[in-house]
């Protein structure tokens, strides 16, 4: 976003461009996937749909296809290898910021869309977990209570206000939350320094994000439900509104099809620059820390594994934590002071001397110099929204007629992204959108002429109306 709203990176219309070729080596590929280069047999006839992107967004989109319109003929292409960009790069937590984001959603939104994506973002916590033990996927998923420990008493206070307002229009879901005050459970129990003046537990979870994403992609490609195209990363669209099909130009050839599904996320930008001045491509900072031996299973941070964690240090400024079962403790960096970049192959250096130095202060009793145990250090691209919600539906711009677009998960994408693409899939395949859904995500030309006006003023665009 060029406004930079929030304040949490740098201002500025940022073009992606491709994903680069020499990205930074994430924990989670260290494990890579038979199929991660995979390519199937070109395809020589139109398609039904070609889905660009192999994330979290691109999986949902395959998977609900393959299950619900099986008779379509489906192309995934990407760019690298198989989820190569953020989801194969996050900190593989899964836990909502719902009183976190309330006040915000409520003076943006109205209150009954931020009960609407409230509870939506809620839902995801089950939604994938069933599908991942309906698919019998094998991707180290447990679940945690999430803590919020907080580090600034002015923030916290007002993490309670907005808890306490939450109460009185979503009991349902703001019962899911337990405040911790006392000293000794922060200390004794969290682990935590004497520093935490207060946390909030929900339920959470930790994952292997590439082990679900590449097996599930997998099950499709072997079952002949998805054509898919690695290290194919696509250069153009050519389309018409007066012609039924698309034409998606890629450095291995051209495919036509009916549909095509942006699912590039902080990538967007660059084959839609209509969306570029409202989608930040921002950088990510990610660190592993090894257990202290193989066999101890045992964290060199000293913390109680049946927690992950989100440290925050203010607003804007926290990090995120998850422990897994073998010892080893992934913690990311978010902050203010961003670099608004797409580039992968490097890591920032005020991120990562933070992430080598954090434990020490906010951490109760971590290993002394536990930063000798970190065996990867690895970036991931984000994407932030104008309006802080994402783009779904058919785009309505000239000239995309056969596009749509599915992504801009304003940095919660493991909340945000698996039923935004299954909403996605449907509307491709003529559904119509459950009310359950929240109507601020869908990209329609009042939306974009909202966030243009509020490109131009500076302020944050406010929803205008509970059916867009």
């Amino acid at each position: 976003m060029s406004g930079a709203l929030e304040g949490i990176y740098e201002p500025g219309v940022v073009d992606p461009g491709l994903p680069v070729a020499n990205g930074t080596s994430s924990f989670w590929h260290s494990k890579g996937h038979p199929l991660s280069d995979h390519q199937s047999s070109w395809p020589s006839e139109p398609v039904d749909v070609v889905i660009i992107g192999s994330g979290i967004s691109g999986m949902s989109i395959a998977r609900t296809l393959a299950a619900e319109a099986p008779q379509l003929r489906a192309v995934l292409v990407e760019a690298r290898a198989l989820c190569s960009g953020a989801t194969g790069r996050n900190g593989g937590h899964c836990k909502t910021m719902t009183f976190a984001m309330w006040e915000e959603r409520k003076a943006s939104f109205g209150i009954d869309e931020a009960i609407r994506i409230t509870e939506w973002e809620d839902s995801h916590l089950g939604a994938m977990s069933a599908a991942i033990l309906q698919d019998n996927i094998d991707c180290d998923l447990v679940l945690t209570d999430g803590i919020e420990a907080y580090y600034d008493e002015a923030s916290f206070q007002r993490a309670m206000k907005a808890l306490e307002d939450m109460r009185a229009h979503l009991p349902q879901i703001a019962g899911k939350h337990t405040v911790h005050t006392d000293k000794t459970f922060l200390r004794k129990t969290l682990k935590l320094s004497d520093k935490c003046v207060g946390a909030v537990a929900i339920p959470a979870a930790s994952v292997w994000p590439y082990k679900w994403i590449s097996s599930v992609m997998a099950s499709l490609v072997e079952a002949g439900k998805i054509n898919l195209q690695t290290n194919t990363p696509v250069h153009d669209i050519m389309d018409d509104d007066n012609k039924d099909y698309a034409i998606v130009k890629t450095s291995r050839g051209d495919i036509a099809t009916r549909h095509v599904v942006h699912a590039t996320n902080a990538w967007l930008g660059h084959l839609l620059p209509e969306l570029r001045p409202y989608i930040s491509p921002v950088r990510g900072n990610i660190v592993r820390f090894a257990p202290l031996n193989e066999k101890a299973e045992a964290s060199v941070l000293g913390l109680d594994p049946n927690y992950s964690l989100w440290l925050r240090y203010g607003d804007k400024d926290y990090d995120y934590l998850i422990q897994r079962k073998a010892g080893d403790v992934v913690v990311g960096r978010a902050n203010t002071g961003r670099k608004a970049t797409a580039d992968d192959s490097t890591t920032d250096i005020s991120a990562m001397a933070h992430l080598r130095g954090f434990a020490d202060e906010a951490l109760a009793s971590p290993r002394r110099g536990s930063s000798a145990y970190i065996t990867h250090a690895w970036a991931g691209i984000l994407a932030f929204s104008q309006d802080a919600v994402p783009f779904v539906g058919r785009l309505p711009f000239p000239g995309r007629k056969n596009q749509w677009v599915c992504g801009g998960y304003h940095a919660t994408g493991m909340i945000k992204a698996f039923r935004a693409s299954q909403l996605c899939a449907r509307m491709v395949m003529g559904g119509q959108i459950d009310y359950e859904y929240p109507q601020s995500f869908l990209i329609t030309k009042k939306r974009m002429h909202a966030l243009r006006q509020s490109l131009d003023s500076g302020k944050m665009p406010v929803f205008y109306s509970s059916r867009m």
